[in-house]
């Protein structure tokens, strides 16, 4: 195994890890209420995390962070499938280190709030209809922005940022607003009860929402003109080839 991958599924691993860590442990901070001003605040810290470690690393892993939006872009075909599996397992780790970690600084913090674990709030089969479809927003928009040569990339972060906060704010006192099962996993391991009991839901929405989003984005696309994979040669690698061949050329000239 290459140490460029290496470096990315440590990347993903980080980036799941401040995810979790901040987002959840925003919850700890703010308790377990239905305040629209707390709500506001830890679906912020969430995006912001997500915002913050996009622009940090988006270059080297393409800044997934989530099982669901990785599957959905190996599903479009943009994401090689040999990979999938160690980035949910770095996605995994991350999110666990993170939920370990608040066991160990904020006990009483994050038991209180469920180590920030996503529960419904109304009744099953309305809350899976509703990950489904807001997670299908999310991979919508991550297709946009990791997937399409037309988007500009210094805007990547922020999109993804907005559509998490609103997703949040419509969804945290329906459904929890998860969308990633990696970021329900690991709290729901250390909260255990309820937490456990519904964290399928968790497991098999986000899934099926990133699957629809990556497919219909594709099918919007239209010809694969401007489609590109999501992990792309550095710009300088790609520069370095194009030395090379120029250097060829000119000894095979020269010769």
């Amino acid at each position: 195994m290459s140490s460029l991958m290496w470096r990315r599924y440590v990347t993903e691993g980080l980036g799941t890890f401040a995810l979790v860590f901040l987002g959840c442990g925003a919850r700890a901070m703010i308790g377990d209420t239905q305040d629209f001003a707390g709500i506001l605040i830890v679906h912020m810290t969430f995006a912001f995390t997500v915002a913050a470690m996009i622009y940090t690393l988006s270059h080297i892993s393409s800044a997934q962070f989530n099982p669901a939006i990785t599957l959905g872009f190996a599903i479009s075909r943009r994401f090689p499938w040999r990979f999938v599996v160690p980035f949910w397992l770095a996605q995994f780790v991350g999110a666990l280190l993170a939920s370990s970690l608040h066991a160990l600084i904020l006990p009483e913090k994050a038991a209180a709030v469920h180590f920030g674990a996503t529960t419904p709030k109304i009744a099953i089969l309305p809350a899976f209809l509703i990950e489904i479809v807001l997670t299908f927003f999310l991979m919508l928009v991550s297709m946009a922005s990791a997937t399409d040569k037309r988007f500009k990339r210094s805007d990547s972060g922020l999109t993804v940022a907005f559509t998490i906060l609103s997703a949040g704010l419509f969804g945290n006192s329906l459904s929890g607003a998860s969308m990633n099962p990696a970021r329900s996993l690991a709290p729901a391991l250390f909260a255990g009860g309820d937490a456990l009991n519904v964290l399928w839901l968790y497991l098999v929405a986000p899934p099926i929402g990133a699957i629809l989003g990556a497919l219909l984005y594709e099918f919007l696309r239209g010809d694969s003109e401007n489609a590109k994979a999501v992990l792309e040669e550095p710009p300088i690698k790609k520069l370095e080839v194009v030395e090379v061949k120029k250097n060829e050329g000119g000894q095979k000239a020269q010769g």
